[in-house]
């Protein structure tokens, strides 16, 4: 069975093919092509932007995935393509390029939750071309982490298909939080990653606020802690020089404080659902001091990341995720996209 993946949910278009044959499975070819450079100069992403730029990279990266390895696409079985959540604009581009590609191969569709691709992906061991491998096996029950730009998120796994949402942020996501944060530093978009740069110079130093830290669920907040961010950065502005020194001290306050907060509420989680794993998935996933942190605390024969390179968004982990919902899978016609979709 082979399976493309199609990810249209934000900025980055992703394609993929995945072979699956008994429980194993190999990455034929990917792409994945960024916007960061189109939406840096307005210090985020502008949702019609990217979807006038995946409109135009979809059938580009499509014939460059096919083409690279003479690929003949009769071969494709079904397409399995990210509906949901994301930017409303992204997804009917996306949607639209699915449908005419779906009726030309004579295929299904597979509609997929990029929430749930985020999870699954931790089930690749390697993201090498050509590998036979098999699907990683996690012990059960656990608790997962989803940790993105758009995301912030605790569920609790029963099984990999009967999951229950247990916690979120009440306003912005932590990559979100992040981006804000280098963006009052005065760092280019997107900035999760530049702080993170910027924070492996610098001290944690700073006490910022811990919001929600008193309550028993298990929701985050993070506004009111960029708030303090913001006005600890205007007061260090007004009494002295905000120095690259000072920055990078800023930094690894912020990227400390907002990753400990992390830290509480799935500590909370676990002391609670006493899971035998735990999941951490999502683009900030891939931050080395936050996988530090968690491994520190959980152990790392508890805890699961994706392999780095999977951690944001892309098309291999659509494709992945189709081979568990297949049966779900639906006609051209019936296919929606689902801007809030949730688990």
């Amino acid at each position: 069975m082979i399976i493309l993946g199609i990810e249209t949910t934000c900025d980055e278009t992703g394609l993929a093919l995945i072979e699956f044959k008994n429980s194993r499975f190999r990455i034929l070819n990917h792409k994945l092509r960024s916007q960061n450079n189109i939406h840096s100069v307005y210090g985020g992403i502008v949702p019609i932007l990217a979807a006038r730029e995946h409109k135009k990279n979809l059938p580009i990266l499509y014939q460059q995935l096919i083409r690279e390895i003479n690929f003949s696409e009769e071969k494709i079985d079904f397409l399995a393509f990210s509906n949901g959540p994301g930017l409303p604009p992204s997804l009917i581009s996306g949607k639209e390029f699915v449908i005419d590609l779906a009726n030309k191969l004579n295929v299904n569709i597979i509609p997929i939750n990029h929430l749930i691709a985020h999870f699954y992906s931790v089930l690749i061991n390697k993201n090498k071309l050509n590998i036979w491998q098999k699907i990683k096996t996690i012990s059960l029950p656990a608790i997962g982490l989803l940790i993105s730009g758009g995301h912030t998120l605790l569920v609790y796994f029963e099984s990999l298909d009967k999951i229950k949402k247990i916690g979120e942020t009440i306003d912005d996501a932590i990559g979100e939080s992040l981006d804000k944060s280098a963006r009052i530093l005065g760092l280019e978009y997107p900035g999760g990653p530049k702080l993170e740069k910027l924070a492996k110079k610098g001290r944690p130093i700073f006490n910022l606020p811990y919001p929600l830290m008193a309550t028993k669920n298990f929701n985050f907040s993070f506004s009111g802690l960029k708030t303090a961010f913001w006005e600890l950065v205007e007061e260090i502005k007004r009494y002295k020089k905000l120095d690259e020194v000072t920055k990078a001290d800023l930094a690894a306050s912020y990227q400390k404080t907002a990753f400990e907060i992390l830290l509480i509420k799935t500590k909370m989680a676990d002391e609670k659902y006493k899971p035998k794993s735990l999941i951490i998935s999502g683009g900030v996933a891939a931050n080395y001091y936050l996988r530090k942190m968690f491994i520190k605390y959980f152990g790392k024969n508890k805890i699961i990341f994706p392999v780095k390179s999977l951690a944001t968004d892309n098309g291999i982990k659509i494709a992945f995720s189709g081979y568990f919902f297949k049966d779900e899978s639906i006609l051209p016609a019936n296919l929606e996209v689902h801007p809030n979709l949730k688990i």
